[in-house]
């Protein structure tokens, strides 16, 4: 008569199945939220690298973040020089209107011209998210204070009395190897030029006009306008390379993500077949100890 030997076979099957239990089990999850592992531990072999270039990623979107915020200050500046140069232009043509033996109408292009001015002093005063953007590192108060500017009188001089601000260039880093400086002050010659040319204008003499002064407010206001123009443009050129940058750190960030979902994310039809065969495996050896269960030694004694 046969012996058969149950409790051996009995015992290593057990251990087998419960190996296999906990192999279907991980390649449910791996299933069913599409990740090769829910923490490092389960990826050991290249955890190193995700942290790396998780790291790498987050340090972009916060080149992103900030590169954007930055950008929308740049904007405000290129926007407001923009005015200044309108206003600039304005004042060309009162000045222009003057000329000759047309005096015209002078009190009303004094009165204009103070106008013209107090609109220029708010432009410079241009604020966002509560920094005054023309007032170097003193982004706290204004830029300027047009109650402390002494008025202009014919000849004039450079007076820059009326700027509250400091010297500092406002620069950002815009990625690991670039730093970008696009700062912009109210003392600018640019802006002292318009400045003076308003004040000669709004506070000179209507009787007689005085011509000389006109002549010396009409090239104030053309070398204000050139040096507008000029800042201008190199604070568009400034936001151009700023989201030209940005655009590459976006670049950047698709594919590193793509690696990182190389490493997390399982093939989910490899996982599909792989999940079939461990389920078989399973199915196959809970059968065998049926077979043998119905078998027992004890059963023969």
């Amino acid at each position: 008569m046969e012996r058969v030997a149950t409790y051996n076979h009995q015992n290593t099957l057990v251990q087998y199945m419960m190996k296999a239990e906990a192999k279907v089990a991980a390649e449910q999850v791996r299933s069913a939220s599409g990740l090769n592992s829910t923490d490092y531990k389960g990826i050991a072999s290249d955890s190193g690298r995700l942290v790396n270039l998780e790291s790498h990623y987050r340090r972009l979107e916060q080149y992103i973040d900030e590169g954007e915020v930055v950008n929308g200050r740049i904007q405000s500046m290129y926007d407001a020089v923009g005015g200044m140069s309108d206003l600039t232009s304005r004042l060309s043509a009162l000045i222009t209107g003057l000329q000759g033996n047309n005096a015209a109408g002078v009190e009303g292009v004094v009165a204009e011209a103070g106008q013209l001015m107090e609109e220029l002093g708010g432009l410079l005063n241009t604020r966002q998210d509560g920094r005054y953007l023309f007032a170097g590192g003193r982004t706290d108060q204004p830029a300027v204070d047009l109650d402390s500017y002494s008025a202009a009188t014919y000849p004039s001089s450079a007076d820059t009395g009326y700027y509250q601000g400091d010297s500092t260039v406002a620069h950002f880093q815009a990625a690991d190897d670039f730093v970008l400086s696009y700062g912009v002050t109210a003392d600018q010659p640019a802006f002292e030029k318009a400045l003076r040319a308003f004040s000669l204008i709004a506070n000179m003499s209507t009787d007689p006009v005085d011509t000389d002064l006109l002549a010396e407010a009409t090239q104030l206001a053309s070398d204000a306008t050139d040096g507008l123009s000029i800042t201008q443009a190199k604070l568009g050129a400034a936001s151009s390379s700023l989201e030209n940058t940005i655009d590459r750190h976006v670049d950047e960030q698709l594919v590193l993500q793509t690696q990182v979902d190389d490493i997390r994310s399982v093939d989910l039809a490899e996982s599909t077949t792989k999940l079939s065969q461990l389920q078989a495996s399973l199915e196959a050896t809970m059968s065998l100890m049926k077979i043998l269960e119905e078998n027992n030694l004890s059963k023969y004694l």
